[in-house]
């Protein structure tokens, strides 16, 4: 996700720089020096950017996505007129004090400016809004076929949990009612496995039971541990009353636990940390770890989990790796999406 976001801003400038070239090359001739016309055009370059950045980044998700359409056709208008007149204004100045010539008629200049900024932010609007939606698209596209795959994986895993949710229940019957811990254990792994069962099939979950599934299964981590293990699970107390996907944040625990250093002569830690800042849910986990294992560490999990992440919130979530010498770091970040 990071690296495609990271060519995002280099294509962005390749774009209006070859644009620039294209209006050079196209709009000079003979009467207009070819050093005027690349100050000219680079006058409109800069306001036509300006409002096309204003309307796709703040109009069209604020008003015309979200049917205000009164209010984005003036806003709009308003932004237009707006940068055609600086660029009017600019462009006066420029004729004037740096080109030595006299001053052109203002009453031309800016409806000129106005007519060129309205047709080439529209062009270049509509372009973006018809490459999103052939975006969106095929993105519903691939969710819908994921979405039957994991259907059909789902019934045909079905059955043996089914069963074994059945025997853990036979047996935790069959422990003698003074084992309370060995009761207690199969108590939660049955309670682990009832919600990997009927809670799971849902797109949303309230935290609440991901966060009970979580803790039932760091408890049954912690009982197999000896005490030359640290293990810190935090939860802050505004992580509430939101939903998430199901079993997004156990891939990033049960790594920790499978990926933990085994050191005799000093502490194993795990840390987890789970907290709701500012519209943003947060999972920071970490744990020691020993060099053998850096090669090894995530593997398919974590590849699966950000492809998960990439059909569940696109654009809406970080997920970052940090591998040390002796630590390895794994930070998810989700911005809830606007209602």
């Amino acid at each position: 996700m990071q690296a495609k976001n990271n060519y995002r801003v280099p294509l962005e400038i390749a774009f209006w720089v070859g644009l620039y070239i294209v209006w050079v090359l196209v709009f000079q001739n003979r009467t207009i020096t070819i050093t005027r016309t690349i100050g000219i055009e680079f006058c409109y370059l800069v306001f036509i950017a300006l409002n096309y950045y204003f309307t796709t980044n703040y109009l069209i998700p604020r008003f015309l996505n979200k049917n205000k359409y009164v209010p984005f056709i003036l806003l709009f208008s308003f932004s237009t007129a707006l940068a055609a007149f600086l660029r009017a204004l600019v462009s006066y100045y420029i004729t004037i004090y740096l080109y030595s010539l006299p001053a052109p008629d203002f009453a031309k200049l800016f409806p000129n400016s106005l007519l060129n900024i309205f047709i080439w932010t529209s062009v270049l609007v509509a372009g973006k809004m018809m490459i999103d939606r052939m975006k969106n698209q095929r993105y519903l596209e691939e969710v819908e076929k994921e979405k039957i795959k994991n259907e059909l994986d789902f019934l045909k895993a079905q059955h043996n949990p089914h069963f074994l949710f059945n025997s853990l229940n036979s047996l935790y019957f069959q422990i003698d009612k003074a084992n309370t811990d060995a009761r207690g254990t199969l108590m939660k792994l049955s309670e682990m496995l009832r919600y990997q069962l009927y809670e799971c099939a849902a797109d949303r979950i309230p935290i609440a039971k991901e966060l009970s599934y979580l803790k039932s299964y760091v408890e049954l981590q912690r009982q197999r541990l000896d005490k030359n293990y640290n293990i810190n699970f935090n939860i802050d107390e505004n992580v509430r009353d939101f939903e998430i996907a199901p079993l997004l944040i156990i891939p990033l625990v049960e790594n920790s636990f499978k990926h933990v250093s085994h050191y005799t002569n000093k502490p194993n830690e795990i840390n987890i940390t789970l907290s709701y800042v500012h519209n943003t849910f947060i999972c920071k986990v970490n744990n020691t770890t020993e060099q053998a294992e850096q090669n090894d560490n995530g593997g398919i999990g974590l590849k699966n989990l950000e492809r998960r992440l990439e059909l569940l919130y696109p654009d809406r979530f970080e997920l970052n790796v940090i591998e040390n010498n002796d630590r390895f770091d794994a930070i998810l970040k989700i911005t809830k999406g606007e209602n």
